[in-house]
């Protein structure tokens, strides 16, 4: 639990700056749900069961982002549940551990990505 607050914390820091800093914490919200989402889809790859999933190549690309947001939905219902925004707006970390941990998060995000990529690419084209 205190990892996933550290994490949105950092993504609220990040998304409080520029265009997004009308709503960062909804953004932060967001930025993990779609981790716990490549997660997800990875345990699905792995297992050989990617056809779980709501979105379809033959779908109208509205239609994807629709079922993509309704699948997403419960995750960030979740993680607000878990993580409230006044809990992120009080916590204080020091400068050290702020950077320390942003350049972690971005690593983890890039392996993941990177990792989702060797996954997908390991799928045996369907007949």
């Amino acid at each position: 639990m205190k990892t996933l607050k550290f994490v949105i914390y950092l993504f609220h820091n990040y998304y409080s700056k520029g265009g997004t800093k009308r709503i960062p914490y909804f953004s932060a919200l967001l930025a993990t749900a779609f981790l716990v989402y490549i997660h997800i889809f990875q345990v699905l790859i792995i297992l050989d069961k990617v056809h779980l999933l709501p979105m379809r190549m033959d779908n109208e690309r509205i239609v994807n982002y629709l079922k993509f947001a309704l699948f997403l939905s419960p995750i960030v219902i979740i993680i607000s549940l878990l993580v409230k925004k006044q809990d992120v707006m009080e916590a204080a970390y020091s400068a050290r551990k702020v950077k320390t941990g942003s350049i972690l998060l971005l690593v983890y995000i890039i392996v993941n990505v990177v990792l989702l990529f060797v996954l997908a690419a390991l799928i045996p084209a369907e007949q």
